[in-house]
């Protein structure tokens, strides 16, 4: 499994990054390989640099040897800049792994290391996530990876592909939400009606939610630029719905925290029945009721504070700001309006669930109790 996961990193994952750069002169072709520093040469002190940006500027010369590409195995020079700024410094010394950003023009090749490379360290973090999976999950462990790779590939190789060739992007996003759902489901806890009663109930809940998200985006309105990589998207296809990609982000980020209330409502009233056969649906209902009750606090806190961590750095960017002007920013209020939406859907989900189990478990239940009492009686008429 583990293989898997570094197959589709190493191999997969860099097809998508072969192509040219659109801001490559025309002529060259940029593609990416991996490389190791054997040595930094020298560090010097750039005086027409720091003359002209009043901060210490330093070029670091230093020797790569690219590991991976059509220059594998070649040893090469490379200068790295570093500006005083954060952002854009690659702080390096040797040993470490770079990802090198090859430009080939008529005139020759060209290597500049583009980033620190950090998928070893993320490998071996999947590794310890899968491993823990596995030795506290046992066989619903190994079920639950089968689960993650089948969402991954549903979200990478699908419904991408899909929003990049212009098919509706609410269209697709509640497609793939759907097949996510009912594949995650049956895979951890089989094909049965729970499971069945869970994906009904987590898709009707997330359907809501997306209609919801929709009309908040449009009556508040939101543009869909409320994040950097937005507007870098924007800059290279400018032809996508950027304000239905807003909406298809909100149905993804509610969909996995929607799934786990729906099946911990089907699975206690499951339960329910198994223990007490003589429980009618309504019993049953509000039994997954109170249940229900008492996860849809927890699980909105942990949406909400999910949202308030991925951003926490525009909170405190935004701190200063008057009341009136931070809560209107685009992306304060569409990181507001995802939580909020994401947890509507959540409480939804539990009565939605919880009706649709009571009535399919009671009533299978039911039937089965049914067939036993007819059992017994004929037994009896027999031995009479």
């Amino acid at each position: 499994m583990i293989l898997l996961v570094f197959c589709i990193f190493y191999f997969i994952v860099p097809a998508f990054a072969q192509e040219d750069s659109p801001d490559a002169p025309s002529g060259t072709n940029v593609s990416y390989s991996s490389g190791k520093v054997l040595q930094i040469i020298s560090e010097k002190v750039n005086k027409e640099l720091e003359d002209s940006f009043h901060t210490e500027q330093i070029t670091q010369t230093v020797k790569v040897l690219v590991l991976s590409g059509k220059y594998k195995g070649k040893i090469v020079k490379i200068d790295n800049q570093l500006t005083s700024n954060p952002v854009y410094d690659i702080k390096i010394k040797a040993g470490n792994r770079v990802i090198l950003s090859v430009e080939e023009t008529p005139k020759g090749v060209d290597f500049y290391i583009a980033d620190q490379e950090r998928v070893p360290v993320l490998l071996i973090l999947v590794g310890v996530f899968l491993s823990l999976l596995m030795i506290i999950g046992g066989m619903q462990g190994l079920r639950s990876i089968v689960s993650i790779l089948v969402t991954v590939v549903l979200v990478f190789f699908v419904l991408v592909p899909a929003v990049l060739n212009n098919f509706p992007i609410i269209l697709m996003t509640v497609f793939i939400a759907i097949i996510s759902t009912f594949a995650t489901m049956f895979i951890v806890s089989g094909i049965n009606l729970k499971s069945l009663s869970a994906s009904i109930g987590t898709i009707l809940s997330v359907i809501i939610a997306g209609l919801m998200s929709s009309l908040v985006i449009k009556f508040a309105p939101l543009n869909g630029f409320g994040s950097q990589e937005s507007v870098m998207l924007w800059a290279d296809r400018p032809d996508l719905d950027y304000t239905g990609l807003l909406t298809a982000g909100m149905i993804i980020a509610s969909l996995g925290a929607v799934m786990d209330v729906g099946i911990s409502i089907a699975s206690s009233i499951y339960e329910f029945k198994n223990v007490n056969n003589t429980l009618n649906t309504k019993d049953l209902f509000r039994s997954g009721l109170n249940v229900g009750k008492d996860i849809m606090g927890a699980m909105s806190n942990t949406l909400i504070l999910a949202y308030i961590g991925g951003a926490f750095s525009l909170v405190l960017l935004a701190s200063n700001a008057p009341l009136i002007k931070l809560l209107n920013l685009n992306s304060i209020a569409a990181e507001i309006a995802s939580a909020i939406t994401g947890s509507i859907g959540i409480v939804l989900c539990v009565p939605i669930t919880a009706l649709i189990a009571a009535y399919l478990i009671g009533k299978d239940k039911n039937k089965e109790s049914d067939t036993s009492v007819d059992v017994d009686k004929n037994e009896s008429e027999v031995s009479t």
